[in-house]
């Protein structure tokens, strides 16, 4: 596999969400706020609070087009949806700029261990990117999931990289190919969750704005990342998806440190999610982190086109995950039960 990325995949482009979404008036993402205005369940309200995604590259287009065709014939291609939409408000907050880095994190540890703290997480916009130093991309999200659970998360994790396919229904537009290292693994239901996902290497295929990157997830213990044991504990996360990214050309060298930790609330499942893209001084306490600076020159990525690759990443992490909630309740339903 090849990791391509150059300059020219990182000019300006277009807003990802037009119409109602960049039309609406600026305010701070709240998740709180907009579930308790939909009551927690999925229906008439929820819906009135989404808007459709309407911006596609050309190049997610016609990946679009290819993925339609792949999962024609499988028993899940009803849950093919091209129907993309995202809350109103997470849309018009991505298209006001960056965050101001007093309401970011770096990847060091005393930092992201403010996640489990929910006097920090309430006090912060719930989305956004930055340009951080290294240069690094900064991403943040904090998405509620109405009538998804923790159970559904982490089942999601262990089945849908099993085929390429299954990872096309999570965004049409921008998932290509998955893998796995240990497909036994990964299917042995006898093994804990984390027995079946942590340190079973995921290559992936997918597109961050206009851009096909090839990488590999390593999915990682939290605690081994560096969050304190106790304290998640006691903030009730009982789903992990964390993990390092690293290209598929430099498979020693990391180049993203992703975070995403979920539980279960009375409205839903709460998912919090982080990514740093690049070369913050931080990532230098992982394994090998000492190169990624040199990766980051190599690959000629300049602080302009980092910024922009924050930006694309949020856009991203907000449209899969918002279509996750979407489609997950049902497709669990229909093949997540023994």
């Amino acid at each position: 596999m090849s990791f391509n990325i150059n300059k020219r995949d990182f000019l300006i482009k277009m807003p990802a969400v037009i119409g109602a979404a960049t039309l609406a008036a600026p305010a701070v993402v709240n998740a709180q706020n907009y579930m308790a205005s939909s009551s927690g369940k999925v229906g008439a309200a929820l819906e009135r609070e989404l808007v459709p995604v309407t911006y596609c590259p050309v190049s997610m287009q016609k990946q679009f087009q290819s993925n339609e065709k792949a999962v024609q014939g499988k028993p899940y291609a009803d849950f093919f949806n091209s129907d993309i939409k995202v809350p109103a408000a997470w849309a018009n907050g991505l298209q006001h700029g960056p965050l101001p880095l007093d309401k970011t994190l770096t990847p060091g540890i005393a930092d992201i261990n403010k996640l489990l703290d929910a006097s920090y997480t309430n006090a912060i916009p719930d989305s956004g990117y930055a340009l951080l130093d290294g240069p690094c991309a900064y991403v943040q999200s904090r998405i509620e999931m109405p009538g998804v659970t923790a159970a559904m998360f982490r089942w999601w994790f262990t089945w849908h990289p099993m085929e390429k396919e299954r990872y096309m229904l999570w965004f049409p537009q921008a998932h290509v190919d998955i893998g796995i290292q240990d497909a036994k693994r990964l299917s042995d239901t006898s093994l804990t969750y984390e027995q079946r996902l942590y340190n079973n290497p995921n290559p992936i295929t997918e597109f961050i704005g206009a851009s096909a990157m090839k990488m590999v997830i390593h999915f990682t213990d939290p605690v081994e990342l560096g969050f304190d044991a106790n304290a998640y504990k006691r903030a009730g996360f009982t789903a992990n998806a964390s993990g390092i990214i690293k290209p598929a050309t430099d498979p020693n060298t990391p180049f993203i440190f992703m975070v995403h930790l979920a539980r279960d609330t009375d409205r839903g499942l709460e998912l919090f999610s982080r990514y740093w893209i690049g070369a913050h001084p931080q990532m230098r306490r992982f394994p090998g982190g000492a190169d990624t600076a040199a990766l980051v020159s190599k690959m000629g990525l300049s602080k302009d086109s980092v910024e922009q690759t924050a930006y694309d990443m949020a856009v991203h992490d907000m449209t899969e995950f918002n279509h996750l909630a979407r489609l997950l309740p049902a497709i669990y339903a229909k093949f997540g039960r023994p």
